[in-house]
């Protein structure tokens, strides 16, 4: 019998982060779900762990299809998965013990949601900040939102598989791929809502092989063009334009005022820890 759930997991070289994603997986207070982990061509010890905890536990299931990269990896592992939902989770963060459960029951209730994501505590290494993000919970919201930032980390998103498969799967990109598939997901009628709880634990440091892929100024005019894509695709208001070209302001910010900026012009609902 299938799983419900199917947790995807994609990692490379993850051995310096054994104690946030397994503890926290594991440790679910909803018990039907299955755990892909794809191993993207790690050169450490991660292989080595992956499979004791494949003989540990019978609901993980471990794939090594090679070196795919973050996004060919996630679409293998989805295409993988048996579960009616897919929970994302990034293996250098933390899921806290009820967020499978309460976002099934969500999905469960409201079959017109297709993705929902939940609140979570941001540990910014890079920027020595810790607080908790607090995306709007209506879909009206969220899709404005999606316009000024990146709403959901995508490690603490839920969605259903026939969500992701009416899309095409994640977009062949080497970053955003989670923005462009809210995208496409809001273009077919999905709707997306928010567990009004904190869910887990999201870090940026500037160790992980993603931060040193992407030069952050890069990054940040990906997103602004990412941002004016979900403007004009979802027709959404002209004037929100700006938040794009804002984006290239923000990108060369000190910190301070990037604060600011979140929590005035963007509106992000944050609460410093």
């Amino acid at each position: 019998m299938s799983p419900k759930v199917s947790v995807v997991t994609t990692v490379y070289n993850g051995e310096p982060y054994v104690d946030r994603a397994i503890p926290g997986i594991l440790a679910q207070t909803f018990t039907d779900f299955e755990w892909v982990i794809v191993d993207d061509g790690s050169r450490d010890r991660t292989p080595e762990i992956l499979q004791q905890l494949a003989r540990r536990d019978h609901r993980v299931r471990v794939f090594s299809p090679g070196r795919l990269g973050i996004t060919g990896a996630a679409n293998y592992g989805v295409t993988q998965a048996q579960g009616e939902y897919i929970a994302r989770q990034d293996f250098d963060d933390r899921s806290y013990p009820d967020r499978l459960r309460l976002q099934v029951e969500l999905l469960d209730a409201h079959p017109e949601i297709g993705v929902v994501g939940g609140y979570y505590l941001l540990v910014d290494e890079n920027r020595n900040e810790r607080y908790v993000r607090m995306p709007p919970t209506e879909h009206a919201a969220i899709v404005s939102a999606m316009a000024k930032a990146i709403v959901y980390a995508n490690t603490t998103t839920m969605f259903r598989r026939v969500v992701w498969s009416q899309a095409g799967g994640y977009p062949e990109v080497a970053d955003l791929e989670d923005q462009l598939l809210w995208l496409k997901a809001a273009k077919l009628g999905w709707r997306f809502a928010t567990v009004p709880e904190v869910v887990g634990e999201h870090f940026v440091h500037g160790a992980s092989f993603f931060h040193r892929s992407f030069k952050y100024a890069d990054r940040q005019r990906n997103l602004a063009r990412v941002q004016a894509r979900i403007i004009r695709e979802l027709g959404l208001p002209k004037w929100m334009y700006l938040f794009a070209l804002g984006r290239y302001v923000y990108a060369y910010s000190p910190v301070g005022l990037k604060r600011v900026f979140r929590r005035t012009l963007a509106g992000s609902q944050e609460r410093d820890v």
